[in-house]
C-alpha cells in the first residue's frame, strides 16, 4: 500500500493494485501525457531481466519512499546435513556466484580461507606441448603441495572455479583449461592481461567455487549438476530463520537515449556477476566491469536518495555519451565493483565525451567484493564532471580515479572537481599502485580541494594519498588534509605544471613526498603546505635522480624542475634530520638548488597530533609561510542532515585495520637452481624479468656448456650480447627479492665469458640506485669489485669458469667476495666498503657491458637471506 499521499501523482506502481510490475508502469508511462511521476509504493518489485528505457521513456520521474527493486530471489527449504546445510533450488539452470544470508555477502568456498596461495615460478616450455608462445600470459607454476588442491577440483567443477591472480594495481580472475602434474603447471583459459610471474615478486592467489573448499563457516557451495546448495552457518546463525537471496539478473535498469529520467527514493538490491568462460583480465580500476545500472547516449538521468546495495557489478556506470545528469544523496554499499563510473576505457568520439555529471553528497563503501581492483568514483575521458562531498571508503584499490590518457597525447579530458570528500580506508594491502585521488594523463583545469583522505595501505608499494601518474597535468591540489598513508602522501610519477598548495601531509609510513620520473620541464610546485612526520619514515622518496636539480639553461638561467617555496616541516620527535632521506641530499644541497629557502621547520602546533586533531593553535608557525586554514569539517557527506552523516560515520571504524589491513606475508626469496632439469629456452630463475623483451635470442638455458664445478653439468644459462642491442647495457637479467630492511645477503654464481662479453653484477638498493651496493665487474680478463674498478681481484681468462660468491651486510655496509678457480684455488676479500645509501636489496642483476657478439654462461645460482 501506499505510506503518503498520492495527490498530484499521474500512475501508481504498487504490489496490490493494477499496475504491479516495473514493466507495467513503464509502459503505462509510455503512452501517457509527459512529464510523468510514477508513484511507487511500499513493497517488493522482483526483476528476472532488467528494465530497458529508452526515448520512449524521457521526462519520467519514479519516486518511492521504502520500495525495493530486487534483482534476487529467496532461496528457501533448507535441510541440515551433518555440519552443513542444503537447499534444493526450484530450477538446476538457476547459476550464481554469490549468495547473501541475512543481508550478508556469504563466502563462496575459497581457499585458503584468509589469505593467499604464491606462484612458485613461470613454466617451462614443454609443459604444454601445444603452448609455444607468451607462455606467461597463459600458464604458471604453483608449489607441490599447493598443486594438489588445484586437484581436488573435479572435472565437472573445473569450468567454473576462479583462480584470482593478483597483478600489482589489478587481478585476473582465471578459468582452468589445463594441469600439468609433472612440473605444477597451471594452464588458463584465454589469455592474462598481464604476464604471471614478471610483475610481482611475491604474485599472490586464491582459488573459489569448488567443493573441496567448502571448509568454513560462513562459506557456500552450488552444485551446478545437481542444483543443490550448500551453505556452512557461522555460529549462532539460525538457518531456520535465515533469509537467504540469490541474484537472478546482472543489472537492474539498461537506459539508453533517454531525456530527462529521474528516480528517487528507491533501493536496487541483489544483483548478479557472472564470471565470462574465459576468465576475466582487468587492465585497471575494474574497467572489464559492466554496471548494475547502465546509462549511455542520455542527457539528464538523475539519482536522488536512493540505495544501491548488494550488487555483482559497480554501482551505477554512465557509459558513453552522456550529461547533465547526477547521482546525489545516494547510498551506495555492498557492491561487486565500484560505486558511479563516468566514461569508458577507450576515448570515445568527441560528441560522445560525458560532461557535466555530478556524484555528491553520496556514502559509497564497501565496494570491490568481486573485482577488487575497482574504485568509488571513476571519471575517464570526461569534461567538467565533478564529485563532491561524498564519503568513499573500504575498497581494495583506489577512491576516486580521474583522467585515463596514459601520457601527454591528445586528451578529451578537463576540468574535473574532486572537492570535499571523505576518502578512507583503502587497499587493505591487497593491490599494490593506489591513490586516495589518483590522477591518470592529461586533464587540464582539475582541482582537488578540500578532501579528507586517510589510511591507504598498499601491498607492495604505491600506498599514496594524492597521487599523479602518467602525464598528468595542470592540476591543482589545495586544502586537503592527507594522513596515515603506506606510502607518500603525495606522488607524481611524471607530469607537467602541477601545483601542490596549502595542504597538511602527516604520516606517510615510508616518506612524505615522492617523485618518479626526472624531466626536463615544470613538473610541479608544491607551496605552502605543512609536513609532519615520524622519525622512522622520511621526506624524499623516489631515487636521487628523480630529486636532482634538473638545469635546462635557457638565455643563461638555469631552471628547475621543481619549485619548493614556504613550506613548514615537522617531525615528531622535533628533530630536523640531517638529510632529506636521500643520503645524498642534505638540506644545505636542498636550499642550493633554490629550494625550500623560505621554509620553516617548527612544531606547526596542531591541537592533538596524536588523536589526528589537526586544527591549528593560536600562534602556530604555519601563518609565517602563508598557510591558509580550512575548515576542516567541511569533507564528507553534507551536514544538513544528522542521520545521513551517522550512517556515513557507521563506516568509518575498523576494530581489525591495524592487524588485517598489511601486506601478506611473502614466502622467503631463495634461488638454488642448478638449471639440471630445466627446460632448454627458459630461464628458470624465480620472478627473473629480462630485456630487452626478445628474451628467446638473449637469455636462456642451454643443453651445452655446463659448469665444471659441483662435478659438473650439462645445462647453463646464456646471456647473449650483440652489438644491436638497445641499450650497451644490455641483455639484463633482474631478480627483485624486495629485501628492503637490514640483513645479511648470499649470492653465488658459477660464471664463464667469452672474449668481448664484459659483464658485471650489482645488488641494488632500496630506491634502485646504481653501483651503490656490492659490485663485480669482468672486463678485459681481469674479474673487479666496485663500480670504480678501485678493487682488483684476480685475472681470468676469456673461456675460464669461475665461482663467485658474495656476502653482504647492509648493517655495516660492507661485503666479502671469494672466488674459486677449477683446479680448486681460492681466494677471499673481506669488508669490501658499499656506498652510504646502500640500505637494502632490491633488486639483483647482471648486465651484459660489452657491444660485442659474445655470450656469458651462469650455472649453479644461489640468492638467498641469511638473517
Amino acid at each position: 500500500m501506499c505510506s503518503w499521499s498520492a495527490s498530484g501523482v499521474d500512475l501508481i506502481l504498487s504490489p496490490e493494485g493494477p499496475i504491479r510490475t516495473l514493466e507495467a508502469a513503464r509502459d503505462a508511462a509510455r503512452v501517457a501525457a509527459k512529464p510523468v511521476t510514477i508513484l511507487v509504493a511500499d513493497g517488493v518489485y522482483p526483476l528476472t531481466e532488467p528494465l530497458l528505457l529508452d526515448s520512449r521513456d524521457s521526462q519520467v520521474t519514479w519516486k518511492g519512499k521504502n520500495a525495493t527493486v530486487m534483482a534476487g530471489r529467496k532461496v528457501e527449504g533448507w535441510v541440515k546435513e551433518g555440519e552443513w546445510w542444503k537447499a534444493t533450488l526450484p530450477d538446476k539452470s538457476w547459476k550464481f556466484e554469490q549468495l547473501w544470508v541475512n543481508g550478508r555477502r556469504a563466502t563462496l568456498a575459497r581457499s585458503p580461507n584468509k589469505g593467499y596461495y604464491h606462484i612458485e615460478s613461470a613454466v617451462e616450455p614443454g609443459a604444454f606441448p601445444d603452448l609455444t608462445q607468451e607462455v606467461n600470459f597463459h600458464a604458471f607454476r604453483v608449489s607441490a603441495p599447493h598443486f594438489v588442491e588445484f586437484q581436488k577440483i573435479s572435472a565437472a567443477e573445473r569450468e567454473h572455479a576462479l583462480i584470482t591472480v593478483t597483478h600489482a594495481w589489478t587481478v585476473g580472475q582465471c578459468r582452468i583449461q589445463d594441469l600439468d602434474a609433472k612440473t605444477q603447471a597451471v594452464r588458463i583459459k584465454g589469455r592474462s592481461q598481464y604476464p604471471f610471474v614478471e610483475f610481482e615478486p611475491d604474485q599472490r592467489y586464491w582459488m573459489e567455487n569448488y567443493r573441496a573448499a567448502f571448509d568454513a563457516p560462513g562459506e557456500w557451495f552450488l552444485d551446478r549438476v545437481k542444483g543443490e546448495l550448500f551453505y556452512r552457518p557461522l555460529p549462532n546463525e539460525d538457518m531456520t530463520q535465515a533469509e537467504v537471496i540469490a541474484p537472478v539478473c546482472e543489472k537492474f535498469l539498461v537506459v539508453k537515449g533517454v531525456s530527462d529520467l529521474r528516480f528517487e527514493g528507491l533501493k536496487f538490491h541483489f544483483s548478479d556477476h557472472l564470471y565470462p568462460a574465459q576468465g576475466l583480465h582487468d587492465i585497471q580500476a575494474a574497467m572489464t566491469v559492466s554496471g548494475s545500472i547502465e546509462i549511455e547516449d542520455s542527457r539528464g538521468v538523475h539519482f536522488f536518495d536512493c540505495e544501491i546495495a548488494h550488487t555483482g557489478q559497480h554501482g551505477i556506470w554512465f557509459k558513453n555519451g552522456c550529461s547533465d545528469s547526477s547521482v546525489k544523496h545516494s547510498w551506495l554499499h555492498d557492491l561487486g565493483g565500484g560505486g558511479v563510473y563516468v566514461g569508458e576505457m577507450g576515448r570515445p568520439a568527441d560528441q560522445r565525451v560525458n560532461h557535466h555529471v555530478v556524484i555528491d553528497d553520496c556514502i559509497i563503501q564497501h565496494g570491490g567484493r568481486l573485482h577488487p581492483s575497482a574504485c568509488g568514483v571513476v571519471f575517464t575521458h570526461t569534461q567538467h564532471c565533478a564529485v563532491s562531498h561524498c564519503d568513499i571508503g573500504d575498497f581494495y584499490y583506489t577512491g576516486v580515479s580521474a583522467g585515463w590518457n596514459w601520457g601527454y597525447g591528445d586528451t578529451a579530458s578537463r576540468q574535473t572537481l574532486v572537492e570535499n570528500n571523505h576518502i578512507h580506508h583503502l587497499g587493505w594491502g591487497y593491490l599494490s599502485d593506489m591513490g586516495g585521488y589518483y590522477g591518470l594523463g592529461t586533464s587540464p583545469g582539475t582541482i582537488v580541494r578540500g578532501n579528507h583522505i586517510h589510511h591507504i595501505v598498499s601491498h607492495r608499494y604505491g600506498g599514496w594519498g594524492l597521487y599523479n601518474d602518467e602525464g598528468a597535468s595542470d592540476t591543482m591540489m589545495e586544502n586537503n588534509l592527507v594522513h596515515d598513508t603506506w606510502n607518500a602522501g603525495f606522488h607524481q610519477h611524471y607530469g607537467y605544471f602541477n601545483t601542490v598548495r596549502n595542504n597538511i601531509f602527516a604520516f606517510g609510513k615510508t616518506a612524505q613526498i615522492q617523485a618518479s620520473r626526472n624531466e626536463a620541464r615544470l613538473r610541479f610546485r608544491y607551496l605552502n603546505n605543512i609536513v609532519v612526520w615520524d622519525p622512522s619514515a622520511v621526506l624524499l622518496d623516489g631515487g636521487q635522480w628523480n630529486w636532482q636539480h634538473f638545469e635546462k639553461i635557457d638565455r643563461g638561467d638555469p631552471r628547475d624542475s621543481l619549485v619548493f617555496r614556504q613550506n613548514l616541516y615537522w617531525t615528531s620527535d622535533g628533530q630536523k634530520p640531517a638529510f632529506l632521506g636521500l643520503k645524498q641530499i642534505s638540506w644545505d644541497q636542498w636550499h642550493a638548488w633554490g629550494r625550500d629557502q623560505e621554509s620553516l621547520f617548527a612544531d606547526p602546533l596542531f591541537e592533538n597530533l596524536a588523536a589526528r586533531d589537526f586544527r591549528l593553535k593560536p600562534g602556530s608557525p604555519a601563518e609565517k609561510i602563508g598557510f591558509k586554514p580550512w575548515d576542516l569539517s567541511l569533507a564528507g557527506v553534507r551536514a544538513e542532515d544528522s542521520a545521513w552523516r551517522k550512517r556515513a560515520a557507521a563506516g568509518h571504524h575498523y576494530a581489525h585495520w591495524d592487524s588485517e589491513a598489511k601486506p601478506w606475508p611473502a614466502p622467503s626469496y631463495r634461488v638454488d637452481q642448478s638449471f639440471e632439469s630445466s627446460a632448454p629456452g627458459s630461464i628458470s630463475i624465480r620472478n627473473a624479468r629480462f630485456s630487452p623483451q626478445d628474451r628467446d635470442k638473449v637469455i636462456a638455458v642451454i643443453d651445452q656448456k655446463g659448469s665444471p664445478f659441483a662435478g659438473g653439468s650439462q645445462r647453463c644459462l646464456k646471456i647473449q650480447d650483440a652489438p644491436d642491442l638497445p641499450q650497451s647495457y644490455e641483455p639484463v637479467l633482474t631478480l627483485e627479492p624486495r629485501w628492503v630492511d637490514s640483513g645479511r645477503f648470499r649470492v653465488a654464481f658459477d660464471i664463464m665469458a667469452e672474449a668481448g662479453a664484459d659483464w658485471f653484477f650489482e645488488m641494488r638498493n632500496k630506491a634502485g640506485e646504481f653501483a651503490v651496493g656490492p659490485f663485480v665487474r669482468w672486463q678485459d680478463g681481469r674479474l673487479l669489485a666496485q663500480h670504480d674498478a678501485s678493487q682488483p681481484l684476480i685475472d681470468v681468462a676469456a673461456g675460464q669458469w669461475v665461482r663467485i660468491e658474495i656476502e653482504a651486510r647492509t648493517a655495516s655496509k660492507e661485503y666479502d667476495v671469494s672466488v674459486t678457480q677449477v683446479d680448486g684455488q681460492k681466494r677471499e676479500w673481506k669488508k669490501l666498503p658499499c656506498q652510504s645509501s646502500w640500505d637494502g636489496v632490491s633488486m639483483l642483476l647482471f648486465s651484459g657491458a660489452g657491444t660485442k657478439q659474445a655470450a656469458i654462461f651462469v650455472d649453479n645460482f644461489l640468492v638467498e637471506r641469511i638473517e
